[in-house]
């Protein structure tokens, strides 16, 4: 017999609560809520892992990313990069 998955995750609709931290956020952060909910906006970001930039960790564990041609996907949001 075949099986179903089941992915167990956090109940739905979350409570009034779980939004606590948005009364705390600046115009930018509440754009940047609104943005990364975008469906459009994530199949861009998707379509730019193609585009992967070269990285490289440094020593103290943080990774330096170098790019080399501006991203045009990202500008038609008038971002520099996708996150």
């Amino acid at each position: 017999m075949h099986r179903v998955g089941h992915f167990v995750g956090p109940s739905w609709p979350p409570t009034l609560e779980a939004y606590n931290y948005m009364r705390t956020l600046s115009r930018s952060d509440w754009a940047w809520e609104g943005l990364r909910r975008n469906a459009a906006y994530q199949d861009e970001a998707r379509a730019h892992l193609l585009d992967i930039p070269i990285s490289t960790r440094l020593e103290s564990g943080a990774t330096f990313t170098r790019m080399h041609e501006p991203s045009p996907r990202a500008e038609a949001w008038a971002l520099r990069s996708f996150r």
